[in-house]
């Protein structure tokens, strides 16, 4: 278990190192988009790279054979199940449960019902809603309970396992370096800024994150029960998706 959190962790460094270098040549060829924007999206597409080589690696240490159906079986993306039915059972759930806390704001205060409320805006944060959902939900899903929480799961009891992958779960959500600014013509001592900025809210914020980080812990330990309750990431990735959706559809109305 030592050696895998060490892989991790020098995993992590290499994916920090690799995008604080690309990221000014990359900002330098598309000038259309947000030096920072470039920056994160290295750290996701070479963090979800990272993972699916490592569960290549590891099916193929078990005598797999690539990406082919077991492999995406072992890994909660089993099309043998019901997966439509878990899916939208599980939207439902997640956006219903949003809608609730989201009604309950409106009667309760502090929220407020929009005026006017416009058809074309409706049609197109439910687009929006629905594609942010679905990709969301399947990425995200993939890396915290495919990945992390099957590894912890593996090596740890099942409980300490849920704990602290819904924990890290939590904590990644805070990780944010928009307060970092950045000049016209940004170079590599930016992108460096840009990733010890990740560290700020926990520096000077942690009493303003701690009620979200504690909300968003119980919803990671709910996705990982319902990965373990349905052995399918199709349930929890239509909760999170369901959830994703209601958060962004609901600023039609309010």
């Amino acid at each position: 278990m030592i050696s895998k959190i060490v892989q991790f962790i020098a995993v992590m460094i290499l994916i920090f190192v690799a995008s604080v270098y690309l990221t000014s040549p990359l900002h330098s060829v598309l000038p259309m988009f947000k030096f920072e924007q470039i920056f994160n999206r290295l750290i996701m597409v070479f963090t979800i790279a990272a993972a699916v080589i490592f569960v290549l690696r590891e099916q193929l240490k078990e005598g797999g054979t690539g990406f082919g159906r077991e492999f995406w079986r072992k890994n909660g993306f089993d099309f043998s199940a019901p997966w439509q039915k878990l899916f939208w059972y599980g939207f439902l759930s997640g956006s219903l449960a949003v809608a609730f806390i989201i009604v309950w704001q409106v009667v309760f205060g502090p929220r407020y019902v929009r005026s006017p409320i416009l058809l074309q805006d409706i049609v197109e944060r439910f687009f929006k809603g629905m594609l942010s959902g679905v990709v969301v939900g399947i990425v995200e899903e993939f890396f915290f309970r495919g990945f992390i929480f099957n590894i912890l799961k593996k090596k740890l009891h099942i409980v300490l396992a849920v704990l602290l992958a819904s924990a890290f779960y939590s904590l990644t959500h805070f990780f944010d370096n928009g307060q970092i600014f950045i000049p016209k013509n940004p170079s590599f001592g930016d992108a460096f800024r840009l990733s010890i900025g990740y560290l700020e809210p926990f520096v000077n914020q942690w009493h303003k994150i701690y009620p979200q980080f504690i909300g968003l812990f119980i919803f990671g330990a709910i996705l990982c029960l319902s990965y373990l309750r349905s052995k399918s990431l199709f349930l929890p990735i239509g909760i999170h998706a369901g959830a994703v959706f209601a958060i962004k559809f609901q600023h039609s109305f309010v």
